[in-house]
C-alpha cells in the first residue's frame, strides 16, 4: 500500500506510524513549493495526511478535491496542545497517538 505525507519538516514520527500500518512506499511533499499546487497526484497512493500547520489553505483544499475523486481516505493533522499528534492510518478505528522522538 501506498500513503502520502502532505506538509512538514519532520515526518519521521508520522513515516514509521503509517509503516507500522502496513504502508509500505511513503511519499512526501513539502507544500513549500508553489509547483506543489499544480501537481498531480501520483497513481495508486491509497491514504493521504495531511499536515495542515505546514500547508496554505489552497494545497489542503486542493487536495481534499483530488482525493475525492478518486476516493482516497485522508487524514488531517494539526497540533495540540497537550499532548502528541494523532495520525489516522486510513484503517477503521486505527488512529495511534505519535509522540515527538
Amino acid at each position: 500500500m501506498k500513503a502520502m505525507i502532505i506538509g512538514g519538516d519532520r515526518i519521521d514520527t508520522t513515516r514509521r506510524v503509517l509503516q507500522a500500518s502496513g504502508y509500505a512506499d511513503i511519499l512526501h511533499w513539502s507544500g513549500r513549493k508553489p509547483a506543489d499546487l499544480t501537481r498531480p497526484l501520483p497513481s495508486g497512493v491509497d491514504h493521504i495526511v495531511i499536515m495542515l500547520d505546514f500547508i496554505n489553505h489552497n494545497l489542503a483544499r486542493r487536495v481534499r478535491d483530488m482525493a475525492r475523486e478518486r476516493q482516497i481516505s485522508v487524514a488531517y493533522v494539526g497540533r495540540k496542545r497537550q499532548g502528541g499528534p494523532e495520525v489516522a492510518t486510513g484503517r477503521p478505528g486505527a488512529a495511534r497517538a505519535l509522540h515527538s522522538a
